[in-house]
């Protein structure tokens, strides 16, 4: 009897075992999922590439800073930068760095970061919803396309947002690893990813209660014992953190061992006279805002001043805000016993945007689009929960609700690309601001000081006489209106205005520069000298620059010696200065 051979497999490839195909049908979502967020972020930021740097911050942090423009990675560990110490930010701004200075690759790398910040709520969502991928890409996908965080990704100076957003939620999802597998890697990685966050941005101490939140989110009690004792190195740490932050926030060096370089000072306001309905009712319209704005993002604008009188700050909405306020929090006492996403989703939000909400005023803003860039995690998890257990409660209204999010998912994409051209420039920046507060003096003086430097100069001072009727109490637009003179050739006028402005503030250490200059062009080199020396004592860290204009001071004078010393001082602080060269040369002596 012949054997029968079993039919012929040839030409048909192999079946996969059953855990491999099963595998494959778990992950194929998660890796679709990524590529969509990558995708359409990319889409979203797509006019970015060609925008030029803006003069808020921008200069301090990269296009004036010799530290970051040369990579001088020794000093940039210990510098002060705008009154942060953020040491990582600026060794990844310095990557960046070129000459002559493009914002092309420090915007291109924030697009990549905040793809990657994408990637990373999409997985730490995975993990929290137990690896089902419809929630995790819907919170992906709104922190992504927001048009509230186009801010923190269009503006050069905020590297620091993207960057220690990366490391905190890198972090997360390493805690909760850690909280899955036990595994003690994990939570060595978490403690390392906190410090680099640390370092990218102080912001990053809030890690420690989102640390108890995650705890709570899987079921671990809070008071633990190994769990506190787990946290101790993490509170120890942001207890430093926070105390490096204090001491450089108010200009200082940490007991000798930071560096305030350029745009350090004082960055508390000069004076808060908040009344204590006002110490409530600013925080509170903040957070009124920032849900409101979480479902109906317009009247997007880069600064959101105070009221301008005290009279404006006891509108019926700062009341409704305070209500709204107490209402939410009372939603997340209740949600501890009632609803586990809502107070964690509540919870993560109040943790992150607390140190921010202005309790305690800096600054003259009383909100900020950046600001939102890690709370609103926990706000599109809630809504991302919902949707989710919609679906799945009444199946039938799957297609329609999802072919909502994707509506809704469109209307963010052509308002974050809109929005994403409100930072094309300085003028675009300050422009969106007078058109959502058209009596904000700042907001003027700003594009008139610009479009001064762009060579407009009557548009310039077109604005900044608006600035001026606005404020007329404002230094700096005396000093810009004297600039603006000055460029016209109008030398008394402009040392009238520079006068005004050092009667109104006579800490403008830049004023004293800017006069120095006009009296030089009137011949009047005593007076020049005079104002250099006041300038070096109020800018102490701008003391290179002042060394062209003090020699050219003493070749008034006839002084030529000193004359030659400070011009040799000038290229030894900056070796490409080419007028301090052309002035030696001419004097037939040797560098």
């Amino acid at each position: 009897m012949t054997k029968r051979r079993p039919p012929s497999r040839r030409g048909r490839a192999p079946k996969a075992p059953p855990h491999v195909t099963r595998k494959s049908r778990r992950t194929l979502p998660v890796w679709l999922g990524l590529a969509g967020l990558a995708a359409i972020t990319l889409l979203a930021y797509s006019g970015v590439y060609n925008h030029a740097f803006v003069r808020w911050d921008d200069p301090t942090y990269v296009e004036e800073n010799p530290l970051v423009l040369n990579q001088q990675v020794g000093p940039l560990i210990r510098a002060v930068v705008a009154n942060n110490y953020h040491p990582v930010t600026m060794l990844s701004l310095a990557a960046n760095a070129s000459r002559p200075p493009s914002p092309r690759p420090f915007l291109t790398t924030n697009v990549l970061l905040h793809v990657l910040n994408s990637g990373l709520v999409f997985w730490l969502t995975y993990l929290l919803f137990r690896r089902r991928a419809l929630p995790a890409f819907l919170v992906g996908l709104l922190f992504a396309i927001h048009p509230m965080h186009v801010e923190s990704v269009a503006w050069v100076s905020e590297r620091k947002d993207v960057l220690y957003a990366f490391f905190f939620l890198a972090a997360a999802i390493a805690y909760w690893r850690y909280l899955e597998t036990g595994a003690r890697h994990f939570l060595a990685a978490t403690f390392v990813l906190f410090v680099l966050s640390c370092l990218s941005k102080a912001m990053a101490v809030t890690f420690v209660p989102v640390m108890v939140l995650l705890d709570y989110w899987k079921g671990r009690s809070v008071l633990d014992r190994r769990g506190l004792l787990e946290k101790a190195p993490f509170f120890g740490a942001s207890i430093v953190v926070g105390l490096i932050a204090v001491s450089a926030q108010a200009g200082g060096d940490f007991h000798g061992l930071l560096i305030p370089v350029s745009g350090s000072g004082t960055a508390m306001p000069e004076t808060v006279e908040f009344t204590p309905f006002q110490r409530v009712a600013f925080p509170s319209y903040g957070h009124l805002q920032y849900v409101w704005k979480l479902l109906v993002p317009t009247g997007l604008t880069a600064f959101y001043p105070y009221p301008a009188t005290v009279a404006e700050s006891y509108q019926p909405k700062y009341v409704v805000a305070i209500l709204f306020l107490l209402a939410t929090l009372a939603l997340f006492v209740w949600s501890l016993r009632g609803s586990r996403v809502l107070a964690f989703g509540l919870g993560w939000y109040f943790v992150t945007l607390l140190p921010v909400m202005q309790w305690f005023p800096v600054g003259s803003a009383l909100m900020a689009d950046r600001y939102s860039y890690l709370p609103y995690v926990g706000l599109f998890f809630i809504l991302a929960a919902g949707v989710t257990d919609l679906i799945h409660k009444r199946p039938k209204l799957r297609v329609p609700v999802l072919a909502g999010c994707g509506l809704a998912a469109a209307m963010l994409v052509v308002v974050t690309v809109r929005q994403v051209g409100a930072w094309k420039d300085t003028e675009a920046l300050w422009t969106g601001v007078i058109r959502n507060f058209p009596n904000y003096d700042r907001a003027y003086a700003a594009r008139g000081n610009f479009r001064g430097r762009s060579g407009r100069v009557q548009e310039a001072m077109s604005d900044l006489m608006i600035a001026r009727r606005l404020n007329p109490l404002r230094g700096e637009v005396y000093e810009d209106l004297g600039n603006a003179y000055g460029s016209l050739g109008n030398l008394d006028s402009a040392i009238v205005l520079f006068d005004q402005a050092l009667r109104i503030d006579p800490t403008l250490g830049h004023t004293y520069y800017n006069r120095a200059i006009a009296y030089l062009r009137a011949g009047r080199a005593r007076e020049a000298l005079a104002d250099l020396a006041r300038a070096e004592e109020l800018m102490p860290d701008q003391a290179a620059s002042l060394h062209f204009p003090r020699g050219n001071a003493y070749m008034q004078l006839g002084q030529v010696s000193q004359a030659v010393e400070e011009f040799r001082a000038a290229l030894r602080a900056d070796p490409s200065h080419a007028e301090a060269r052309a002035r030696l040369e001419a004097l037939g002596v040797a560098r």
